[in-house]
């Protein structure tokens, strides 16, 4: 049988997932999509919001209303 490659080091992945976010709001940023921050801002506020509440019952329609 043939083992499985280890996983990368924590620092390796939370590194890629920095740079990737990184690149995501530099793309946002740009003066022709600057128009999108809105977007992203009500985008990762429901986010964060789902996040912290675990997905509750009672907030489960209120992020159905926005989309």
């Amino acid at each position: 049988m043939t083992q499985r490659p280890a996983p990368p080091p924590l620092h390796r992945r939370l590194g890629a997932r920095l740079r990737t976010l990184l690149r995501l709001c530099a793309h946002f940023l740009h003066p022709t999509r600057f128009i999108l921050a809105p977007l992203l801002l009500v985008l990762l506020l429901a986010g964060v919001l789902l996040l912290l509440t675990g997905g509750l019952a009672y907030v489960t329609p209120f992020v159905y209303t926005l989309f």
